[in-house]
Parts: structure tokens; sequence; C-alpha cells
């Protein structure tokens, strides 16, 4: 009985994090820290993969390590790490372009980082949470959304990777 609970509770937690949806994504453009610009627009075509969170949240630290297998797992998909760290000193949870490259770097991470400062991007998702995390199709439709991490889990992106899969067959 305790075990049913449990996959119950498992389950329950899995349907809470992860969404599977069809709505097209949201047209957004941020910029890089290296000066770039992205345009989900111009990204047609191709599996992208979304990853939102911030220097001052504990658990992105932790969700990074993970992003990165992610990654090197799908080299068919590009990934991106999207801070929402304010960008003008003196402001609450600033880092600069450098503290952001730096962050990425001590975590093992190793894809573009862009700035979403004003978190209008993670409010165009309708994103709740950080670290949170987004696939879009090459058509430009949300394929998973996928809130939260729990560094406890085995394979804490086992439904995103099953998704990426499936997208670059």
């Amino acid at each position: 009985m305790i075990l049913k609970s449990r996959i119950v509770a498992a389950l329950t937690l899995f349907a809470l994090i992860t969404s599977a949806i069809a709505a097209q994504a949201p047209n957004v453009t941020l910029t890089g820290v290296d000066g770039g610009s992205f345009s989900l627009a111009s990204q047609k075509g191709k599996v992208i993969v979304l990853s939102f969170g911030a220097t001052w949240v504990p658990m992105t630290s932790k969700e990074l390590p993970a992003l990165q297998k992610l990654v090197t797992a799908h080299p068919k998909a590009s990934f991106y790490w999207v801070s929402t760290n304010a960008a003008k000193a003196g402001e609450k949870n600033f880092a600069s372009d450098a503290d952001l490259q730096a962050f990425a770097a001590k975590n093992g991470l190793r894809i573009p980082v862009l700035r979403d400062a004003d978190k209008a991007a993670y409010k165009a998702f309708g994103l709740t949470s950080l670290p949170s995390l987004i696939v879009i199709d090459q058509t430009g439709n949300i394929k998973i959304k996928h809130e939260g991490f729990d560094p406890d889990q085995a394979d804490p992106f086992a439904d995103v990777s099953q998704a990426i899969i499936q997208l670059t067959k």
C-alpha cells in the first residue's frame, strides 16, 4: 500500500512539473551575453530548448550539470540558458554578462547564455517557477513545459529527453 501511494504521489508530482502542450510558442527576442541577438521566430526548422534560471536561485546551480548532460545527449537540438537576473547594476538580483558566463562555466554549462532581465519571455511562456525548461518543435509549437527541478530523481529530464528524441528522429 505504501508503494502504491508513493507511485501515485510521484505521478501526481510528474503531472504538476511537466505538461505536454501543443500551443504556438510566443515570438520572443533575447540578447546574448556575447552581445548577439536571439529571435525565436528565426529558429523555425530547429528543435529549441530554453532553460530559464537565475544565479540567485539555489536549484539552478543543481540543474545546470543535468542540463549539460541533456545537451551532450541531444546534439541535434539547440539549447540556450536564459537568465532572469537583473541587467542593471544596483538592481535586486543583478548579474553582469561576465558574472553569467562565469556562473555557467562554473556549473559545467557549455551553451549560449541569453538574458531575460525583464522576464518578458518568462511571462510570455506562462512560467511560474525557476528553473524551468521549454522544448519547442521545428514548427514553433511548445512540446514540453517542465517547471522545477528535482535533483533526487535518477533522470530529472527523462520526459524532456524522450520529447527531443521524438522530435529529432
